[in-house]
């Protein structure tokens, strides 16, 4: 045990005299941020650092000149957007600030670091100003019919509230933009055709309905019902129609298998060999097994399309299938019961045939794939709308 103490002094020595080296290569190389926040760290681990001081003294100066000229440089630039840049690299100096006044190692070595909080504010002050007068550019765009342009002006006043939350009216301006830029698109009821059946497809309707408008799709896409639709005073941009071209609910089919079952060597009973003494007899037993197993099966096709409200043109089309089998089965036998197989002890507990579903509950089990095929399709179609 006396060896750890030294082993490990050794080993902690060795691991900081390669971070310092590391860090005075990235000065060398003339990576000054990494070269300065490397020198910062290390100084809130180790105060006395000296390798640390020493890069930082060299580095902090270099890499506020640094980035000056570049603040400067972009400052008469012709891009628009140079005053994003410009918060960048403010940004980096205010946090070299930061941290230098939060370290006492750092904050001796450097006795008087760059404050930029005020030219960063009017930095940020200025980014939001770009954006929020592109934003209204591309608001005029979209009230003339130019619907990227809407989806630009909705990221334009979206940047500008990151730069200064709550400038001016960008978030009501915001909101106006990504109206301009929606699609909205109504849900057509779907309509039953069933000369014999009473079936309401209003529980699949409305899962599909509600899934559909909180589904994670495009900020730019909205869904609303036809009853929604007289409430509206915009006209829907597209309509999903969907009809279900055929369907069967409860067709069945039974089927009764009989099976002759043996079985060999099976003790029927006992016979005296001698005084107080019994020996089993051993024989062959029969049964007639008779089997019933019983399918109930529903299966349909959706028509899903989508059509431009203006046009009734037709955007997409797709068919969708759905199948449900529901089984039963029950079964008797005639017999002994020992010669029964495994399989067959699964029939006979139950004597008789359960009652068929009712239609309805096969309607929506077999519409149960159809709304995942529906949903898919929708989520990937309308995604970056």
């Amino acid at each position: 045990m006396r060896y750890t103490l030294p082993i490990l002094s050794v080993a902690i020595v060795l691991l900081l005299l390669g971070a310092c080296k590391a860090t005075k290569k990235a000065y060398v190389r003339g990576d000054y941020e990494k070269a300065v926040f490397n020198s910062i760290d290390k100084l809130s681990k180790a105060p006395n650092n000296k390798k640390a001081r020493q890069t930082l003294a060299q580095a902090y100066p270099d890499m506020v000149d640094f980035y000056q000229d570049r603040i400067n440089s972009q400052k008469t630039s012709g891009d628009p957007l140079r005053w994003e840049e410009v918060v960048d690299y403010y940004a980096i100096l205010d946090r070299a600030y930061g941290e230098i006044q939060r370290i006492p190692a750092a904050r001796s070595t450097i006795s008087r670091p760059v404050n930029v909080q005020t030219d960063l504010n009017d930095a940020k002050f200025k980014a939001a100003e770009v954006r929020y007068a592109l934003g209204i550019k591309g608001i005029e765009a979209g009230k003339n019919g130019d619907r990227e342009a809407a989806k630009q002006a909705y990221s334009h006043f979206q940047q500008a509230m990151k730069f200064k939350p709550g400038y001016r009216d960008a978030e009501q301006k915001m909101l106006e933009a990504q109206d301009l830029a929606t699609l909205y698109i109504q849900i057509q009821p779907i309509p039953m055709h069933s000369r014999s059946l009473a079936l309401s497809n209003e529980f699949f309707e409305n899962q599909l309905t509600e899934y559909i408008r909180s589904a994670p799709l495009s900020p730019f896409v909205r869904f609303f019902s036809a009853r929604e639709a007289e409430m509206r005073k915009r006209e829907p941009d597209q309509v999903i129609v969907m009809i279900f071209d055929d369907f069967v609910v409860g067709q069945a089919y039974v089927k009764e298998t009989v099976l002759q079952r043996v079985r060999d060597s099976v003790v029927v009973g006992e016979v005296e060999i001698a005084k107080d003494s019994m020996a089993k007899v051993y024989g062959t037993v029969k049964a007639e097994m008779h089997q019933f197993q019983k399918e109930i099966s529903s299966g349909g096709l959706l028509d899903f399309r989508i059509i431009d409200a203006r046009t009734d043109a037709i955007l997409s089309q797709r068919k969708f299938p759905g199948t449900f089998i529901w089984y039963d089965r029950w079964g008797f036998y005639n017999g002994d019961e020992r010669a029964l197989a495994a399989d067959d002890k699964d029939f006979i507990r139950k004597k008789r045939e359960s009652p068929n579903p009712p239609p309805q509950d096969l309607f929506i089990e077999f519409t149960k794939p159809i709304f995942n095929q529906v949903t898919g399709f929708v989520s990937e179609y309308y995604r970056n709308y």
